[in-house]
């Protein structure tokens, strides 16, 4: 089965913040980044269950999945029904998880 891929603007936010970060360092290397992401994104078209459940899994009801890109994870939903992957996040994977409180952060 092919999946629709769907970013939602949540994630389309994260997306621009972090190329933002990247282009203060180097426009060439954020750009490189940026075009990389997308294809990675793209890939989820496709046996998107080959990836590993996220660490938000714990803090929400529905299944949660990512995929790790570069310092980066990509974090998504799966609709079977309506054949739909939707990224809704792009964070820094030394960011806590969505949810996720100080407390429970991992050391």
């Amino acid at each position: 089965m092919k999946y629709l891929v769907i970013v939602t603007p949540e994630a389309e936010t994260n997306i621009g913040a972090a190329y933002e970060y990247i282009a203060e360092r180097s426009t060439a290397n954020a750009a490189t980044w940026l075009r990389d992401l997308y294809e990675q994104i793209s890939r989820l078209e496709k046996f998107p269950r080959r990836f590993s459940r996220a660490r938000e899994q714990d803090h929400v009801a529905e299944e949660i999945r990512q995929v790790i890109f570069k310092s980066h994870r990509i974090i998504f939903t799966i609709d079977d029904k309506s054949a739909t992957v939707q990224v809704v996040y792009v964070r820094h994977g030394k960011m806590r998880a969505v949810g996720e409180t100080e407390a429970e952060s991992p050391q």
